[in-house]
């Protein structure tokens, strides 16, 4: 069970996310990016309504009079920023504010006409590239350390120590107050952070090189992890802020012995292995870690800055445990309770797992990534605090419709305030101890539920409401994140590694591996066009799912999708999608990347084959979208043919499939398809 389970070593402290922005068309219907066919938009493109459209039939369209309206492969409309197009434009443009580039001013007026899909302002203003344009993907630990460490202490209690607690043992004492971070040998961050699916940024995974505790000079943990994967996003974290102010996300991921120094004589693994109540192996560290609190300099000024990151910064709470034979490694599988009745307007509690324990008498709720706060300063230094909740009731629903009382705790700022969470990691306990009659057969065929109170704004009365209730199934795949090739025969995806593998989905109830069959509804969203649209459709209906079972999707097109999973599912099912992927978190997120021709340069069967591969080539079809959407790239790696050819074996190693689960793997987007990697080594070859 992971994070529920001991030893538990808690640490917080800060994160910085370095993200390239200029991928993310934050603007639209202006699209500078195409992350399906994944390319740069080259003379950006202003996708137009259809009263648009009548407006520009009317002749009241405040464009040149040569941008005619233009239809891609969906027959969507557009027009063209002609002057934007060649790659130096594009750069200038990009971070420049719209209404304020020369070259474009013929479009000015039509940017204070047309409003933006996401928030509905004006295009004045706002930057093509969004406020990180040189961000580097890079993601780290900023002073992380360890606050507390969960110990059992017999087989039915367990005892927290913090660096103040009295007669704590000397080996808990030894790792209290160790830092923690992700720096390689070189003291750099060996980590980055990538979005599978740019406009559909639901799922993000780290690729991480180093994992490191140390104290005093001694290394205690130091290992390679695993991918860390997304889980559990809340959009309504911090309830008074607005978008990613607002959100929070959870990350799971983990270290198998094998990649860890030393291996089992590390000292924390040792540790591990002797305060471990379990007789199960222990195969490696579970890392849990959720970023809240986000911090991000929207006000960027390019013409004062250069070329230099803006990184975002969060507050960051989590957890190192244990990683037994049966636990998955992407996630926690347990009971999940989902949202019912908000808590405050329409703010409800995002959803989570618990686990029972019945040696111990004892629910654990893992709310870290719900526990809701909101902003009380924001000036000179934002300030944040829990939001004061109340009492919360958790409560057991029987077969008979009859609810047992199981406990209650508090959260508000004085029962449960923000240094507690920090220090705990947002793990509560809830003790039935007084509950004897309470069997463990009745606790596994129950429902948990959750009650609190509703205000419909600050100052009004409290409603006694359902919060949050069991979901009869929790659903997940340790592949929730894959990659594609438009066209693959293979059935496996690329997710960990080079070495592809199947998608496996996990069906659990009441916190246990399901056994028979369920009946499973699964729905595909789609981007469609260039992203600017998405599409619902059925996947998949059947009444034989069953756990581990496997799964293949379509690959014939490349594709920006995610596949969302309703066990059970309600008579009807709404096509928004991304609200049901918010509330439950059953989704996994395919990327399809697409097929390049290049047959006159790789295949002797060609007609024009063999064309060379020149350098100019090499740029336009495998660069210049790094060059232009991530420029950092081509600053730390000049995208030169003289930079090429001196570095081609070296460039060569970052790109090969050995190195795609390094943080080093270049491209760092993980978009590049085998068409294009071949292309490189052709131009390698030719010029060698």
């Amino acid at each position: 069970m992971s994070q529920f389970d001991f030893p538990r070593i808690n640490f917080y402290g800060q994160a910085f996310i370095n993200p390239g922005t200029a991928n993310n068309n934050l603007l639209l219907p202006l699209l500078t990016y195409d992350p399906i066919q994944v390319k740069a938009i080259l003379p950006p493109r202003i996708y137009l309504s259809p009263d648009l459209i009548l407006l520009h039939k009317l002749g009241g369209l405040p464009v040149p009079e040569d941008s005619p309206v233009n239809y891609d492969e969906s027959t969507q409309p557009y027009i063209e920023i002609q002057p934007i197009d060649t790659p130096e434009k594009y750069k200038s443009w990009a971070k420049t504010p719209l209404g304020k580039f020369s070259l474009d001013e013929p479009y000015h007026e039509m940017y204070q006409l047309v409003r933006t899909k996401r928030n509905q302002q004006p295009f004045t203003g706002h930057l093509p590239a969004g406020w990180n344009y040189y961000g580097g993907m890079e993601f780290g630990f900023e002073n992380v350390k360890v606050g507390s460490i969960a110990v059992p202490v017999s087989e039915t209690e367990h005892q927290l120590f913090t660096s103040n607690a009295p007669d704590c043992p000397a080996d808990v004492a030894a790792i209290l107050g160790a830092t923690i971070d992700l720096k390689n040998d070189r003291g750099r961050t060996s980590a980055v952070m990538i979005d599978i699916l740019p406009t559909l940024a639901f799922y993000s995974q780290v690729f991480c090189d180093t994992f490191h505790v140390q104290k005093n000079g001694l290394s205690l943990l130091k290992g390679t992890p695993k991918k860390a994967s997304l889980r559990f996003f809340n959009k309504e974290r911090i309830l008074n802020q607005e978008g990613v102010f607002g959100a929070s996300g959870t990350f799971f991921s983990v270290i198998p012995v094998e990649n860890i120094t030393n291996g089992v004589h590390s000292p924390i693994f040792s540790f591990f292995l002797k305060y471990q109540p379990k007789t199960i192996r222990i195969k490696g560290v579970f890392i849990q870690y959720t970023l809240f609190e986000i911090k991000e300099d929207r006000t960027i000024d390019y013409n004062t800055s250069g070329e230099k990151a803006n990184p975002a910064t969060a507050t960051l709470t989590g957890c190192i445990t244990p990683w037994y034979e049966d636990d998955m490694m992407s996630i926690a599988m347990g009971r999940q309770l989902l949202p019912e009745m908000p808590f405050l307007n329409k703010k409800k509690l995002a959803s989570f797992v618990c686990r029972i324990d019945t040696q111990r008498r004892m629910v654990a709720l893992d709310m870290s990534g719900s526990i809701p706060e909101q902003l009380v300063q924001e000036h000179p230094t934002p300030v944040y605090e829990t939001y004061p909740l109340g009492e919360l009731t958790l409560k057991l629903l029987e077969d008979d419709n009859q609810e047992t009382t199981l406990g209650t705790f508090h959260l508000s700022p004085s029962y449960f305030d923000r240094n507690r969470l920090l220090i705990n990691g947002g793990l509560i306990e809830v003790s039935f101890k007084d509950k004897d009659f309470l069997t463990a057969v009745r606790l596994e065929k129950g429902t948990l539920l959750l009650y609190g109170y509703l205000k419909s704004s600050e100052d009004s009365p409290e409603t006694a409401v359902l919060l949050m209730k069991e979901s009869p199934f929790m659903v997940a795949s340790d592949q929730a994140g894959m990659y594609a090739e438009q066209g693959q025969i293979e059935k496996t995806y690329r997710c960990y590694d080079f070495q592809k593998e199947w998608c496996q989905v996990r069906v659990y109830q009441r916190g246990k591996p399901f056994i028979g069959d369920v009946p499973m509804t699964i729905m595909e969203l789609k981007m469609t066009g260039v992203s600017a649209s998405a599409s619902a459709k059925t996947f998949l209906i059947t009444h034989h799912f069953r756990d581990k079972q496997t799964l293949t999707f379509p690959t014939e097109q490349a594709a920006n999708a995610m596949y969302v999973f309703y066990p059970t599912p309600p008579p009807v099912i709404s096509e928004d999608l991304v609200t049901e992927i918010q509330r439950t978190g059953f989704f996994v997120s395919l990327r399809v990347l697409p097929k390049k021709e290049f047959g006159k340069y790789l295949d002797p069967a060609h007609i024009d084959y063999p064309t060379p591969v020149t350098f100019e080539v090499l740029y336009k079809e495998l660069l210049q979208t790094s060059d232009l959407i991530f420029p950092m790239s081509s600053l730390i790696t000049p995208f030169t043919e003289a930079y090429f050819r001196k570095g081609g074996a070296f460039i060569k190693q970052r790109m090969a499939s050995e190195n795609w689960a390094n943080a080093t793997y270049m491209p760092s987007s993980r978009d590049m398809s085998t068409a294009q990697w071949l292309l490189f080594c052709k131009w390698l070859d030719e010029i060698e």
